[in-house]
């Protein structure tokens, strides 16, 4: 496609050198994958007599995108807009150089600007709207994932809003199983659990809410601001309603080769009716960069409160580490937490040790993106939780969940969404086997500024 595209954009915007002797002035398409190492070094060897020629710069900056190579591209598609900033091919090339080395707002940008021509073709305009889609959530992904490296001076940042329909099979995270078995001195006892304390699936709504905002301060530090908002809400099961709230900010200082980073966030549940969690976080951490990724370490502490069960409350402490790359147009990132959740009252089981792992892949597949996030958490309490329950045996915790998203722009800033949730919890004990499934289709609005 991007052969295509180039060739395109060059014939659309670019009047035609006739003899040129400088490649990338006759509409020159870019050859197969086999064949670009060849041309690349064969390019090289015209620099000297061509470094003052747009066309060539905008060729060869093409040519270097499709082997990968994107923080080269960006500096002859640089050169090549210096010289002749008619070129529109050379715009959108230099548009995925930068989203490709993590630039995605000055990508959305250049795209923007091309969208407001009148005389894009129908077709390259399509085209567009779906890579201007493509940055915009790239850059989503590149702020909460510390990929976000070119703040300007100015305030940046991205808001979205989504509205889904669709059913999940567990509204109420029931167990997986309608018996509880109970130990007594005299042997077992297997009851019935209430029918509110069932499973119960249904039809459900999701309206979600979110914005980051961040900007560069004297000295070179990072101010940045993430808020998100989500409410769901299910007709035939209003006892399971909930809306959710978190808010974060954190400041980054540039060191020799990275970054160190200070977060705060908060968050809130409100679940049935009645407040049923919230939690403050405070994390430092120390970022690299290590060719395109960013690998990073660090510790945090969270107090966690539930105001209707005060006796669950405690305050965790962990320490992390995690990966994230730009793997040019597409995008990796994970995260491991280790830790210690010290319980503040006497809660049954005692503190409990946690590990989180979390990986999450956002790719551009077909004319849309496809997001998947994976987090599996390992959890073992220090004492027997009840002598009720197996004997009074330690539980043991094993939580994986799955998150797919599929958006396909259909304008600029407009994307349908197709979205599926699963989660699988087993445990020792038989009560805390937990597992549901959920599907959504919707539609999002998102900007970047």
């Amino acid at each position: 496609m991007l052969k295509l595209l180039f060739a395109s954009c060059l014939l659309w915007s670019c009047a035609t050198a006739a003899g040129a002797a400088c490649p990338g002035n006759a509409g020159e398409l870019i050859p197969p994958a086999a064949e670009l190492k060849a041309l690349d070094d064969e390019l090289a060897g015209l620099t000297a007599q061509c470094a003052n020629d747009a066309g060539y710069l905008a060729y060869r900056g093409a040519v270097l995108n499709a082997l990968g190579k994107a923080d080269e591209a960006a500096g002859f598609l640089e050169q090549a807009l210096l010289l002749n900033p008619d070129l529109a091919g050379a715009k959108v090339d230099y548009a995925e150089a930068l989203a490709a080395t993590g630039d995605t707002s000055a990508a959305s940008a250049l795209l923007k600007d091309l969208l407001a021509r009148p005389d894009v073709p129908p077709d390259l305009r399509a085209h567009l709207v779906r890579r201007l889609n493509a940055f915009e959530a790239l850059h989503r992904f590149d702020a909460l994932t510390g990929l976000q490296t070119w703040i300007g001076t100015d305030w940046q940042g991205t808001a979205a809003i989504s509205v889904r329909a669709g059913h999940d099979s567990n509204l109420n995270s029931a167990p997986s199983r309608d018996t509880l078995t109970l130990t007594f001195p005299g042997g077992e006892a297997e009851l019935l659990l209430a029918e509110r304390f069932r499973r119960r699936g249904g039809a459900t709504g999701l309206v979600e809410a979110s914005g980051q905002a961040a900007r560069r301060l004297e000295g070179g530090a990072a101010l940045q601001f993430y808020g998100e908002g989500r409410a769901r809400l299910s007709p035939s099961n209003a006892d399971t309603d909930y809306q959710q709230g978190q808010m974060a900010v954190g400041w980054s200082k540039p060191l020799a080769s990275g970054d160190a980073l200070f977060a705060l966030s908060g968050t809130h549940l409100h679940y049935g009716g009645a407040d049923l969690y919230s939690s403050a976080r405070f994390s430092i951490s120390r970022d690299w960069v290590y060719k395109d990724c960013r690998p990073r370490i660090g510790g945090e502490t969270e107090w966690r409160r539930y105001p209707a069960a005060s006796e669950l409350e405690g305050q965790f402490y962990g320490l992390t580490a995690g990966l994230a790359c730009l793997l040019g147009s597409d995008r990796l990132a994970a995260a491991m937490r280790i830790g210690r959740d010290f319980a503040q009252r006497d809660r049954t089981g005692g503190d409990q040790r946690q590990v989180d792992l979390r990986v999450a892949w956002l790719a551009s597949v077909g004319n849309g993106t496809l997001l998947a996030d994976a987090v599996v958490t390992l959890q073992r309490d220090e004492h027997g939780f009840s002598p009720l329950l197996e004997s009074n045996a330690t539980r043991r915790l094993t939580r994986a969940s799955l998150h797919l998203e599929y958006a396909y722009p259909i304008a600029s800033g407009w994307a349908v969404l197709v979205t599926a949730d699963g989660t699988v919890q087993r445990s020792n004990l038989d009560l805390f086997d937990i597992a549901g499934r959920a599907v959504y289709l919707g539609l999002r609005w998102q900007t970047l500024r």
